[in-house]
């Protein structure tokens, strides 16, 4: 690669690491092509990004960014993986990749706003809900107790015209 290209890699490297929220690191050694794409589509699915870079234009690329702590994990084969939007969805992909038995995909860790995670804690946080799901509990907690007053409300109005009903039926009998 010449200077020119290498530069613009890196300019655009940088780009992806200010806008990202996330990134996720593999090492994806022994990975066929069509295992590296599974891995590829589930990032992206989660609104995010797969890139194979070398290491030394990843290292040159984080310098000055939230995620050049990271830059000390960039060592043998690596992906990098950008999370623009919400994080778990990327760290269940490389953590699915991880656990499955035929795929011999190894987690590094990864950085979540300036913090650096160790593989167990990528682990935790591909467990957690996504933020559609979050979002949709969230609701269904709020309007809970809604539901609730609704029925306590309208149980008395229910009970009264069930004693009238009853005073009808006894009177016309």
């Amino acid at each position: 690669m010449d200077k020119v290209k290498k530069e613009q890699v890196i300019t655009e490297l940088k780009d992806k690491f200010s806008r990202s929220k996330a990134a996720f690191l593999g090492e994806y050694r022994g990975l066929t092509v069509p295992q590296l794409e599974e891995v590829r589509n589930k990032v992206r699915a989660g609104d995010g990004e797969l890139r194979i870079l070398k290491n030394r234009i990843a290292k040159i690329a984080a310098k000055g960014t939230e995620f050049e702590e990271l830059s000390k994990s960039f060592t043998g084969p690596i992906a990098i993986a950008f999370s623009y939007e919400d994080p778990t969805v990327v760290a269940k992909a490389f953590a699915e990749a991880a656990k499955a038995k035929d795929n011999p995909f190894v987690l590094k860790p990864a950085c979540l706003q300036g913090k650096v995670m160790d593989e167990a804690s990528v682990v935790a946080l591909s467990q957690l809900p996504d933020k559609q799901t979050m979002r949709s509990m969230f609701v269904g907690t709020l309007s809970r107790p809604l539901q609730n007053f609704l029925g306590v409300m309208t149980a008395s109005q229910r009970d009264f015209v069930g004693v009238l009903t009853a005073l009808k039926d006894k009177k016309e009998a």
